[in-house]
């Protein structure tokens, strides 16, 4: 399939609702009874799949995702409330929403011609001239169909569905089992832009009623980019970057509160549910519309108290940590030791995820001390994160389609958290560190190649290859070399003690300093064997370390020299060296990953 239909701006509600034809109703205690073991389909005893499922599981202690703001501002938050997307129409056999029924073997089945076959399961599916239309039998809207075999608890989900005996037609078709974790193959679509199913998103009346709508509801955005995120399979966006990808997830504020008289036992009901399991951007829509069932029962007061919640309450939050496999909705849960391993859990004795075998180049490495006890990041060029020693994992974006390769690692001066940078100078913040600005976006001279973050963790530096500064929160401008002809491109950085200035390295070992009186000597004009890829600057700021890329490191003022590689560099280059916080030693890294450590202190 070389086009994937884009679903109106106009938002399903606008339309006429299809009447609940054929729907049943669940005991209103059957979504609390499954609770333990995941959520059910109300009026079967079928899962709503795996309660491991990644729209299952609670994302409250996952961290804020280094693209919520950009996310946000592309959404129009500002200004915005959320708008449920279902609820009364004034006509009490045609409410407003996604309708669904359930069937069972004795249903007939049709075979389906579909736009997007080629995207699409065959069937047959359990559509007859019964089944409920979204918007009604003349739609013009999205017409999903969706049915539910109770007998096998098989979810069976159609867009554009057109019934007609013998010739029935829909634009695309997805079959799942309700009880699997398997996901559609890779950039297939499904009923939605997303290629996820719509039934488990929705918010349905008898899980609200019973006070425990365990999942992540659906959410539409006017503007989604060209990519998705795990679990999501498909794409359905425009060029625009800072527009979120299909899959991300949105969590309100834990603070967010309405009181009892604004909003009553429903309403809250679905706040706790945006609170524990978010929104998932599911399809192309109106901003902060999320979606429900069609059902009669709804009120006009049920769904009216929820168009008080500020789109502002919300951020965007990073569940890449969350995934067991690529192909599996199957998510890490709280609690277990690979949550705890990959996601983090509040404990000091948490294991780090220091086994990683990266897929791509290693890039960078930077230093951690955390309770005094040393440890490191490293990352690839795809973004993928390892924390060893006392270093935590918090997050990486590797499971995101990048605009730029990642081309460093810088670590907050405690530790707690670390930024990635990526050659178009797009800054990715995790753990404590706080995102204050970057370049994405903007057309540079030339590529960002490394960053240093200021000594109070308020703000950062970029510099380009060549030597253009760019500076963020409250990081000073002490001039550069943007403009000059240099022999050789700059390479790496390094920030004096209170920020008071920076050097500039170049592959050639030419040192430019912008500190006043912190020039220590350089290798410009000497010979190497290999270029120089790093620097770092001493505790003190009274010296400067280099290394080149055959491990040779070159220390210059009273940094301290512990070793080098020089006379045996490794199989693969090393592209990246960092001093121990203790001053006592430093770890280099080469492309493979490979960790080196020099000194008492690593």
């Amino acid at each position: 399939m070389t086009t994937r239909r884009v679903a109106t701006v106009v938002a399903a509600a606008l339309v006429t609702a299809a009447a609940v034809v054929g729907a049943v109703a669940a005991p209103v205690g059957s979504a609390r009874a499954a609770a333990a073991s995941g959520p059910v389909v109300p009026g079967t005893a079928c899962p709503s799949f795996p309660a491991d499922a990644a729209w299952n599981t609670p994302i409250t202690g996952l961290p804020v995702s280094p693209y919520s703001t950009r996310w946000m501002a592309a959404m129009s938050s500002a200004g915005t409330n959320l708008h449920p997307d279902y609820g009364p129409s004034g006509d009490p056999s045609n409410p407003y929403g996604i309708p669904w029924t359930i069937v069972n073997n004795s249903t007939p089945t049709t075979s389906v011609a579909f736009q997007y076959a080629d995207e699409s399961d065959p069937g047959p599916y359990p559509f007859t001239s019964r089944t409920p239309i979204e918007g009604g039998p003349s739609s013009t809207g999205d017409r999903h169909a969706i049915m539910v075999n109770s007998s096998t608890c098989t979810l069976y989900e159609l867009y554009d569905a057109h019934y007609a005996p013998g010739a029935s037609t829909a634009g695309s078709g997805a079959i799942w089992s309700l009880g699997s974790d398997a996901l559609r193959p890779s950039g297939w679509t499904s009923a939605d832009a997303a290629g996820l199913p719509i039934l488990p998103l929705l918010v349905n009346y008898d899980q609200v009623a019973s006070g425990a709508m365990d999942h992540a509801i659906r959410v539409t955005a006017a503007c989604t980019s060209q990519s998705y995120l795990w679990p999501a399979r498909h794409q359905a966006g425009d060029s625009n970057p800072d527009c979120p990808p299909m899959g991300a997830r949105f969590r309100l504020s834990a603070g967010f509160s309405l009181p009892a008289s604004q909003c009553a036992a429903f309403c809250q009901a679905v706040l706790r549910t945006m609170k524990t399991y978010g929104l998932i951007v599911a399809d192309n829509g109106s901003n902060w519309y999320f979606q429900g069932v069609a059902d009669p029962r709804w009120t006009y007061d049920q769904v009216d108290q929820l168009k008080q919640i500020p789109a502002t309450a919300f951020q965007a939050v990073d569940t890449s940590c969350l995934q067991v496999s690529p192909n599996s909705l199957q998510a890490y849960q709280p609690g277990s030791a690979g949550y705890r391993s990959r996601c983090g859990g509040g404990l000091p004795d948490s294991p780090a995820p220091d086994d990683c075998s990266f897929s791509s180049p290693t890039v960078g490495i930077a230093p951690a001390a955390v309770g005094g006890s040393p440890g490191y990041f490293r990352v690839d060029a795809a973004g993928h994160v390892c924390a060893s020693g006392s270093a935590r994992w918090h997050g990486d974006p590797s499971t995101a389609a990048l605009a730029a390769p990642i081309t460093g690692i810088t670590a907050t001066p405690d530790g707690g958290g670390y930024w990635l940078l990526g050659s178009d100078g797009g800054v990715f913040a995790y753990g404590d560190a706080r995102f204050w600005g970057s370049t994405g976006g903007i057309r540079l001279a030339a590529p960002v190649v490394a960053m240093a973050a200021t000594p109070d963790n308020r703000g950062y530096w970029l510099v380009a290859r060549d030597g253009g500064i760019f500076t963020f929160g409250d990081a000073g401008f002490h001039g550069s070399t943007g403009g000059i002809r240099l022999a050789a491109p700059v390479v790496g950085m390094a920030v004096a003690p209170q920020g008071v200035g920076y050097w500039l390295v170049a592959s050639d070992g030419g040192v430019f300093s912008f500190v006043g009186r912190g020039f220590y000597g350089s290798l410009g004009g000497v010979a190497l064997a290999r270029p120089i890829v790093g620097m770092a600057s001493s505790a003190d700021g009274r010296g400067y370390t280099l290394v080149g890329s055959d491990g040779g490191v070159f220390a210059f003022g009273d940094a301290p020299f512990y070793g080098s590689l020089g006379s045996s560099p490794p199989a693969t280059p090393i592209v990246d060296l960092a001093p121990v916080p203790s001053n006592r030693g430093y770890y280099l890294v080469d492309s493979g990953g490979d960790v080196f450590p020099f000194g008492p202190g690593a």
